[in-house]
């Protein structure tokens, strides 16, 4: 097995596995919007690899447009996912067009039938363009999702940095033919995709994670202010118990708490009750 094939092998087992827990994590946590766009998105990203490792069994113009291709509706479902994670629109019509206009591009590039370093420009400049974009709608976010170093924000733009530099070394590569230098970037590149995919995808789980501790935090807050009050009438001082009957202060806390209760009375109370004796006490007869 060639080192090209190996480095696809390993892209496909880590693209497996992050697909497979971002799947298990919608399932099982209510199956939101923004986490089953993360979920395609890293199956269109592992399905590309697949396609990636198949180049030699099939013909070279298959083999050289549609993994590539696919990995562009791969950046714009990661990119719809970070709008959507930001509670943005998501702009339909200009996704559709990045995809068609790289699709014609790549057919370009396939009539002029020789390489030429002004594909892999193209194809670093939109998959850049995708990362900022989503870069951008992630500081939106939560900061959950933007304000660690080893954020899933932060991720993107390292990996739009990533492309910036590679499509600018392909250029001056072909321009002084340093041919050492252009199999050094494919291999770099092929490589970066790993440690994209499992950058991205650990920390848009961590991230998710985080923000769910937050919600069931708060949630659980709130349950325990609204617990800790107490329905008491006003006229009668009942208690209403979780079932909705009044009930005696003294039988309330007695069924939960085991608090038993000792009857007394305050001086204000013992006054009262004795200007009320002495008003009910019959006139007493002069003598």
């Amino acid at each position: 097995m060639d080192q090209e094939s190996t480095i696809y092998l390993t892209n496909i087992v880590i693209s497996v596995i992050l697909a497979g827990l971002t799947t298990h994590y919608w399932r099982t946590q209510g199956r939101s919007t923004a986490m089953r766009a993360w979920m395609i998105a890293a199956w269109t990203m592992m399905a590309a690899d697949v396609l990636f490792a198949m180049r030699p069994q099939v013909s070279e113009t298959i083999g050289r447009f549609f993994p590539t291709l696919m990995v562009t509706v791969g950046h714009v479902t990661l990119l719809i996912g970070a709008r959507t994670t930001a509670k943005r629109s998501r702009p339909w019509a200009l996704l559709n067009g990045v995809i068609l206009f790289h699709a014609a591009a790549l057919i370009f590039f396939l009539w002029l039938g020789q390489k030429t370093p002004w594909r892999l420009f193209t194809n670093g400049a939109i998959w850049s363009g995708l990362s900022v974009s989503a870069f951008l709608a992630l500081r939106q976010a939560p900061g959950f999702f933007w304000r660690s170093p080893v954020a899933p924000a932060n991720v993107f733009l390292a990996h739009a940095t990533f492309h910036l530099v590679r499509m600018n070394l392909a250029l001056a590569s072909a321009a002084w033919d340093w041919t050492r230098v252009a199999d050094s970037i494919q291999i770099i590149g092929d490589l970066e995709v790993s440690f994209f995919m499992v950058a991205l995808f650990v920390a848009l789980l961590i991230a998710n994670l985080q923000q769910r501790h937050e919600e069931l935090s708060s949630a659980r807050a709130e349950v325990e202010t609204l617990s800790g009050l107490l329905p008491i009438c006003a006229w009668c001082k009942k208690v209403r118990d979780d079932d909705g009957y009044w009930q005696q202060v003294e039988e309330y806390f007695e069924k939960r708490d085991r608090i038993r209760f000792t009857h007394g009375i305050c001086a204000d109370c013992a006054n009262d009750q004795m200007k009320e004796h002495r008003k009910e006490l019959p006139p007493v007869a002069p003598s």
